[in-house]
């Protein structure tokens, strides 16, 4: 009897000991991965002399993605897309065409094109404010993070009425209340 008590223990401590099984399948997982590199922010997309900006913002198991440029203070040519969870898959519309997530972790995202196949966009944070962004045209270009949307919207239009250039600075001006003399 005293054989099979341990027996028994020792079988409960090697049961333990397995390491648990993650789901690579959860969605949350697979959302934290990307909002890792993109979080909920607005970046400047370099691409050789054209200029545009990518926001993102998620909520929940989807992220929207949206990609404007500025004229004249204001932001125009807004597209809308977004990257959302459909059976067991997260799938990003990207400018009509549908990209599949197929591989995520701290640094890169992967996505690969569902009408063909093939690997179509990559994005890989160089650090914590650039991200080398492969197109799925195979161009590459440069996601570079800018000020907050808001903050971002509101420098632009004063840049543009004053001939100012504070979009360019990361510094957040706070108004401050006046000292009472004595």
């Amino acid at each position: 009897m005293r054989a099979l008590v341990i027996c028994f223990l020792i079988l409960i401590t090697a049961a333990c000991n397995e390491p648990v099984k993650t789901n690579n399948n959860n969605p949350k997982e697979k959302f934290d991965k990307i909002e890792s590199i993109t979080g909920s922010d607005n970046w400047q997309l370099i691409d050789g002399v054209d200029t545009s900006y990518l926001f993102f913002s998620r909520i929940g198991n989807e992220v929207d993605v949206y990609r404007y440029t500025i004229s004249k203070g204001d932001s125009v040519n807004t597209q809308m897309n977004n990257i959302v969870h459909r059976n067991d898959s997260v799938i990003w519309n990207w400018n009509n065409e549908k990209l599949l997530l197929t591989g995520a972790d701290g640094n890169t995202i992967n996505w690969q094109a569902m009408n063909t196949g093939k690997d179509a966009c990559k994005m890989v944070k160089t650090d914590s404010v650039h991200i080398s962004f492969v197109l799925p045209n195979g161009h590459t270009a440069d996601l570079k993070k800018t000020l907050p949307l808001s903050v971002f919207l509101v420098r632009q239009k004063y840049d543009y009425i004053h001939g100012t250039s504070y979009t360019d600075s990361a510094t957040i001006l706070t108004r401050h209340p006046k000292k009472k003399a004595k």
